[in-house]
């Protein structure tokens, strides 16, 4: 499964199936990048199943896209 991120809305959100997989996602970008501004992450209520955060900063698409998702285990 691949992250999705909706540009189009304010706060930026960011989905996936796997809880761990945005769990790094945030490690990565606050930690590569300085990203610090967002929310913690929760279930998805309104597309479930499944999870997403907001970022509440500017972030450039490529941090996400250099993010390692196979590095993270499948199981919850």
């Amino acid at each position: 499964m691949a992250l999705r991120v909706k540009w189009d809305r304010t706060p930026v959100s960011i989905h996936h199936d796997n809880k761990l997989v945005l769990e790094g996602l945030i490690l990565h970008l606050r930690n590569k990048h300085g990203l610090r501004r967002r929310s913690i992450v929760m279930e998805d209520r309104e597309e479930g199943p499944g999870f997403l955060f907001f970022l509440y900063q500017p972030c450039d698409p490529r941090w996400i896209t250099e993010f390692d998702v196979t590095q993270i285990p499948e199981e919850e």
